[in-house]
């Protein structure tokens, strides 16, 4: 219960002051590095109030001030922040426009530049997505998109959704496969308290959409998620595609 206690109260904390960071740099037109630095303190404050070392393998695999998209399985709310911490590249989340109903993750997350798409509205998600990769493009940043489009119950990898694929075909920028591991023994969806432990991520070689066509979004969903289910213990056995 204390660790949950300090978890809590340094999230609100964290996100107030890394929030304001991250506003004051807008408007003072500090950019890019200024809100990374805002994204870097407000995660690793919250990972270490929780209790919960991050260990990255295959950074050679990540291009650490170009354009790509990470795509990566989904166990707990902290795979956010493992990403942000974790990733030596500027990292901003396209992320469902559900966690707007979490006051605290909302509140940090859009102070510090990161994008909430709703899912229920296709155009405007669809323009929302043209808008964050004009952005990466621009800013030379890292998007990060869980193609479950939810966090899995049971730690197992869930079905793709192929939408989750069209901003890769749209910039043409390289995908690299991420997995997480730990999240869910950490934190499971449901969970009011914190259970200290580590996160692994493993990051694949990036996958190239050299020639392909939007036809090939079905093949290139299957590719990246057979490359996270390699990676992830017993091979992360769950369901297939989703539309």
């Amino acid at each position: 219960m204390i660790r949950t206690a300090i978890f809590y109260a340094t999230l609100a904390l964290s996100t107030t002051f890394c929030g304001a960071l991250a506003a004051a740099a807008s408007l003072l037109g500090g950019g890019r590095v200024w809100m990374d630095r805002a994204n870097r303190a407000w995660a690793r404050s919250v990972l270490s109030a929780a209790g919960v070392p991050v260990t990255v393998h295959g950074l050679e695999h990540l291009h650490p001030s170009g354009v790509q998209i990470v795509v990566a399985n989904h166990q707990s709310y902290f795979d956010i922040w493992v990403l942000i911490a974790g990733l030596p590249a500027s990292v901003r989340f396209i992320a469902k426009r559900e966690l707007a109903n979490i006051p605290m993750l909302s509140v940090g997350m859009r102070s510090t530049g990161h994008v909430l798409i709703d899912r229920d509205r296709p155009r405007r998600a669809r323009e929302t997505l043209r808008r964050a990769g004009d952005r990466m493009r621009a800013e030379q940043l890292t998007l990060v998109l869980f193609p479950e489009g939810t966090r899995s119950r049971d730690g197992r990898l869930g079905p793709f959704r192929r939408g989750a694929f069209a901003l890769a075909l749209e910039t043409r920028a390289p995908l690299v496969p991420a997995a997480i591991d730990g999240g869910q023994r950490v934190y499971p969806p449901g969970a009011k308290r914190v259970s200290p432990g580590s996160i692994t991520v493993r990051l694949g070689p990036a996958i190239r959409l050299d020639g392909a066509e939007p036809a090939d979004r079905t093949t290139l969903m299957r590719k990246t998620r057979a490359a996270i289910e390699a990676m992830l213990p017993e091979g992360g056995a769950g369901g297939g595609a989703s539309a």
